[in-house]
This record gives C-alpha cells, structure tokens and sequence, in this order.
C-alpha cells in the first residue's frame, strides 16, 4: 500500500511538472510563477517546488526581472534553458533527407539535409546513411552535456500507428517496419506521416514557445482545429482538433490526396481514378503544362518554369492551374463537409503561388459551402513551412519530457 502510494504521488509529481512547462509554452508572453498559478490552479508554494525541480534539472532558467504584471513588483520570467534539450527530427522525402536537433524555445541547433532525389528509392541506403549523419552529431551534442529526447521520421507515405510504412510510391518504398530498422530504435524515433508531423509543426505551444511565433499573422489558436494539407510530388493531409493530431484507430488518417475528385480522371498510383493528387501533386501538374522534365525538377525549378508560362500567358498551364487549383477546392469542400472543420493550412509547393492564389482557391472552396461553413472559413499558408516536417519531428521528441517527465526528471 505505501508503495502503491508512493508510485500514485509520482505520477502526481510528474503530471503537475507536465501542466507546467505546458503552460509556459502556450503562452504568448513572458511567465512568472505567479502566473503559472493563476492559470493552472495550483498553489503558489507547489508551483515554487516544480520550478525549483526544473531549473536544478537545467530546463528552466530565470530571466530579466520584467514588469509581467500591471501592479507589483518587477518578476524574473521563466525561460526554457537554450541548447541542453533537444529533439532529433529526420526525414525522407521525395528530395532528399536529412535531420535536425531543435530546442524547446524553437531553434534549430544542427541540421543537415542531402539533395539527392535519385537515390531515396534505395531504402536501406538512406536509413544507414541517415544512422551515419546522426550518431557523431548526437555523440558530440551529449558530450556537451545536452539531452537528446528521441524524436520522429517522417515519411512521404501512409504510415501505421505501430510504425510499419504501408506505402510510399513516390520512393518506392512499401511494406516496410520502420520499427524494426536499426535507426529508428537506436535514436528512439516515432515513424510518421510527413504531414501529419508537418501539422504538429503548426501549433503553437506544442513542444515549442507559442512566444517563438509571435511574428506571425496567421498563428492558430490551440482552441482551434485545423486541416493541414501538405503539397509536393504527393499532397497529404492532417486533422488537428483542439491542439491534438488525431490520426485516427490505424494512424492512417488525412489522405486528402487521395480523395477522388473526378470519376473519369487520370489513374493514381494508389490504384484509383481521379485522385486530387493527380491534379495538384508537382509532377503530375507539370506533367499536364507539358513539362518534358518533370521528373528531374525540384520543387523551386517546377515553380519558376510554371511561372516563365504563366508570365506569358501560356492558355494551356493556366488551364491546367486552374484545374488543379478546383480540384482541391473539391477536396477540401468534401472535407470540411465530413469533418466539420473550417480552418485550412496549405503547406509546401503551392505556397510559393503567394497571396492572389490562395485567394483564388478561397474563392472556389467558399462558393462550394453551406452558410455555416462559409461564414467560418479561413485558408492560410503555415507559420512553419520550411522543412515543416522536420522541425514537427523534433518536436515529437521535445514532447516526451511533458508527457514523460517522471522518466527523465524523478528517476534518479
């Protein structure tokens, strides 16, 4: 019984540590102790202990005494010590890979990334080259006496939620337990979907400062749920609902790319006809303009020679733009339909069509919707759109020692 007890008041402990560092990373604003309080409930005297606990344990410093409230004294707010816990983001993309090693206040301390689009299909190359690249970085960065919390891989396909990679047609790779690969159980990955870690990359106060996206305009609320939707040779899709990723029961929810779009449409890799993806996807819009090189264009040499054509006003790549562009408007007006969500993210190769696109495409979705829906409506681009998925990976790791602080901070 007293050890039961004792196991309960632990779990207790590392919850509460837990609501803490939550609380200082959703705020907006510098955060006393006294505020800490204020919006968790707790008691000053227990939230003095925890920080106390945090800053010994070199997660937490205290700052510049500041004026954090309109009476009173001048307070030191409370920051997450820069560089000592890191998360470890990697990723195999239809481009290349490579990794980063991100902290809690959003910096990203290490990264390395290879161009090499031609050699992604060879899995156990990348894998092995991936274990190479990351072990001196993670040797030296543990040297220096940082932290590293594990992390995500990210993957242009649909992924399980016991990690097994069901398929990736644009590598080539399918059938694959990523689980059981020497680099994900050595480094403590959590292998996933590439826009489902890319969407974890958008909310603000995940495993990183809310404060550290200040700067942007269209920062979503954790009260809010959103569609992500990741663009490039393949477009995949996430659901978050109130700050949570819901990948549903087999991990494998948000293949908005593969919703049909047309009965009649082109044939998809994933065996069906008339898949969004067919349209919107990079190559297969290139493909359409009469692109001869579509297949060996990056996603910046696909967009300037899209833009050389529409700047002189080539009739065949605007309808083509202009098909794409309804195609996932449909996608999306279905989605919304389903799943009663109105905010829309639009991540990686469209974003660089800018402003007067998404408005096109807003345009589209919101004549397609009810009253409610339209009224409620917003399509953005993301804060978090550069190497999003790698930057959401590490954050799968900084997460852990919120979920998991008695493992990392009560076991000794």
């Amino acid at each position: 019984m007293a050890r039961q007890k004792a196991l309960n008041q632990e779990n207790l402990r590392a919850h509460n540590i837990g609501v803490v560092l939550s609380a200082i990373l959703r705020s907006r604003e510098p955060v006393s102790r006294a505020h800490i309080a204020r919006t968790t409930g707790m008691t000053k005297a227990a939230i003095s202990i925890i920080v106390s606990d945090l800053i010994e344990h070199q997660v937490l410093q205290e700052g510049e005494p500041q004026q954090l409230a309109s009476t009173g004294k001048p307070s030191n707010p409370l920051e997450f010590v820069p560089q000592k816990w890191l998360g470890l983001g990697v990723q195999v993309h239809t481009d290349g890979y490579g990794f980063i090693l991100q902290d809690f206040n959003g910096t990203v301390v290490h990264k390395q990334w290879i161009d090499n689009a031609e050699s992604v299909s060879e899995r156990t190359d990348v894998l092995d080259q991936l274990e190479r690249m990351i072990a001196p970085v993670v040797r030296d960065y543990e040297v220096q006496g940082c932290h590293i919390l594990g992390g995500g891989l990210a993957v242009p396909g649909m992924v399980t939620s016991d990690g097994v990679l069901i398929d990736a047609p644009n590598l080539g790779w399918k059938n694959v337990d990523l689980m059981a690969t020497s680099l994900v159980q050595r480094f403590h990955l959590t292998p996933l979907n590439e826009a489902n870690v890319a969407a974890i990359a958008q909310i603000p106060g995940y495993a990183v400062t809310a404060s550290s996206m200040n700067n942007a305009e269209n920062t979503t609320s954790l009260a809010d749920s959103f569609i992500y939707i990741s663009t490039d040779v393949g477009v995949g899709g996430a659901f978050v609902d109130r700050g949570t990723l819901v990948a549903g029961n087999n991990g494998v929810s948000g293949e908005i790319g593969h919703l049909s779009v047309s009965m009649g449409g082109p044939v998809c890799r994933c065996g069906r006809r008339g898949c969004m993806e067919m349209y919107a996807g990079r190559k297969a819009l290139l493909n359409a303009a009469g692109c001869s090189r579509a297949s060996h264009m990056d996603a910046d040499e696909g967009f300037a020679w899209i833009s050389q054509k529409l700047v002189g006003s080539d009739a065949k790549v605007d309808e083509v733009m202009v098909e794409a562009t309804r195609a996932m408007a449909s996608a999306i007006v279905s989605t919304i339909n389903m799943l009663d969500i109105t905010n829309v993210i639009i991540g990686g190769f469209w974003t660089r069509f800018g402003a007067n696109w998404l408005a096109q495409l807003y345009t589209s979705v919101s004549m397609q919707l009810n009253t409610v829906h339209k009224n409620k409506l917003t399509i953005t681009f993301p804060v978090i759109d550069n190497r999003a998925a790698l930057r959401g990976s590490a954050q799968l790791g900084l997460r852990h020692l919120i979920d998991e602080a008695g493992e990392y901070l009560l076991s000794d």
